[in-house]
């Protein structure tokens, strides 16, 4: 089941003839500006057991995610007082992500509408606002906490602090290193997709419009329902062969066709302002055929052999044939993202790597499995769990990296506090129910 995230913030304007707040049927709290409804908490009780997660105690349940709304309407409410906003294109940008992930999940664009009874724009329509909501929260936060830091003595503190029983276990780290064969497209499909591409370029040049075009037959998931656009681009944004040619074209000039990794493009320059620029584009991808994917697969099956009988070595093989860029000149060993280490839990791992890495020993290679890149391209890979760290109680010569991290997010933690608890005086609060006493809140006032 997939898992949304999704908060429904709505504004409570209901005053009465005296200019005191109007309590109206469904509300449960009022924080600032903001309510909190019963139907938020009990939509949020009821998408935890959709997931599947097993509920031993429903009202320990509901009196957290009552505490976590009322933080949520809290920054929300002062993100407002300090003039927070977000930018349009990245609000944009995260609706068509946030929908790209829903397609990636159940299959298809036509599936992601039957799901949730409703088109794509109405989906949009209904995510925007909700999107914008959650982007101010972050902002809110990273503006209150971004002075934190941890030094190295912090984390020796810190960690000199815990007696044994209390510190930190570590669960099992796997250190994987993989090799990535992506397969070409035929030259008749790269021929067949340039062909495409070059007949729409001709016809945008006679008059059709740019947009239209983009919204009928760009293949990227990320701009084509916005005629192709994305807006206040900086140099950096986007991969060096698309920048290169979209910050050199003139208002409404049209590009030829170029090449990124992403497939082949036209491109048409929206306005520029500044160091920034509004671009649109059409994205046409070369189709792999399944011969195209079976090739890449037996290819893989025969350089793992290769390697098991010494005849070339993991790291020189990954230097000479891995597609993948970011691990071909480190022998292929992955980089966690979360802790740039390259040690990874369970929790960090693909499911299917996991699966496949957990059951052998160390210096095995797992046979070829398929991947989807986070360009969209189709792979198979071949991994090697280069090593593994048993489950073990958390010390600063192995786990320093995760302890800072976790002090670092501690002291996170407490900066919100004190910001909750010096902001809380200067809150309109008012629970409907009396009888409710929410620890959390009491304790807030009574420091």
């Amino acid at each position: 089941m997939i898992r949304f995230f999704l908060f429904t913030f709505l504004m409570f304007t209901a005053y009465s003839s005296s200019q005191e707040r109007v309590l109206v049927d469904g509300v449960y709290a009022v924080i600032g500006d903001h309510v909190i409804f019963y139907s938020d908490i009990e939509d949020q009780i009821l998408q935890y057991k959709n997931q599947g997660l097993v509920i031993d105690d429903e009202d320990d349940m509901r009196d957290k995610i009552i505490e976590d709304l009322f933080y949520q309407k809290m920054l929300l409410h002062f993100s407002t007082q300090d003039s927070l906003e977000v930018d349009i294109a990245e609000l944009e940008n995260t609706v068509n992500q946030r929908i790209l992930f829903f397609q990636e999940q159940l299959g298809s664009q036509e599936k992601v509408e039957n799901y949730f009874n409703k088109s794509i724009s109405e989906l949009t329509d209904e995510l925007t606002p909700i999107i914008n909501n959650q982007l101010l929260i972050q902002k809110m936060q990273f503006e209150i906490t971004k002075d934190v830091s941890v030094s190295p003595s912090d984390v020796e503190i810190f960690y000199n602090s815990f007696n044994v029983d209390s510190l930190p276990l570590i669960p099992d780290q796997y250190q994987v290193a993989q090799i990535i064969k992506t397969p070409k497209a035929a030259t008749e499909s790269v021929e067949e997709t340039l062909s495409k591409l070059e007949d729409l370029r001709t016809r945008i040049m006679n008059g059709a419009d740019f947009a239209t075009m983009a919204i009928l037959y760009s293949e990227d998931p990320g701009s084509s329902r916005n005629g192709g656009a994305y807006y206040n681009i900086n140099k950096g944004d986007f991969v060096r062969e698309f920048e290169s040619v979209a910050f050199s074209l003139d208002v409404n000039e049209l590009s030829e066709i170029f090449k990124t990794e992403y497939g082949y493009h036209i491109a048409q320059l929206i306005q520029r302002k500044g160091n920034k620029i509004d671009v649109r584009h059409i994205l046409m991808t070369p189709k792999i055929s399944n011969n195209d994917m079976l090739a890449a697969k037996d290819f893989l099956d025969s350089l793992r052999l290769e390697i098991i009988d010494d005849e070339i070595n993991f790291e020189s093989a990954a230097k000479k044939f891995s597609s993948d860029k970011s691990t071909r000149y480190n022998g292929g060993l992955l980089i966690n993202p979360n802790t740039n280490n390259s040690f990874f839990t369970q929790d960090d791992l693909d499911h299917v790597v996991y699966n496949e890495i957990s059951t052998i020993s160390v210096g095995s290679i797992i046979k070829p499995i398929y991947i989807k890149l986070e360009n969209g391209a189709e792979a198979y890979r071949i991994i090697k769990l280069v090593d593994k760290k048993d489950e073990h109680i958390a010390n600063l010569d192995d786990d320093y990296v995760f302890l800072k991290n976790y002090c670092f997010q501690l002291e996170k933690e407490e900066v919100l506090k004190d910001w909750y608890q010096k902001n809380l005086p200067k809150l309109y609060v008012q629970f409907t129910d009396k009888s409710v006493e929410h620890d959390f809140y009491k304790n807030l006032l009574e420091q």
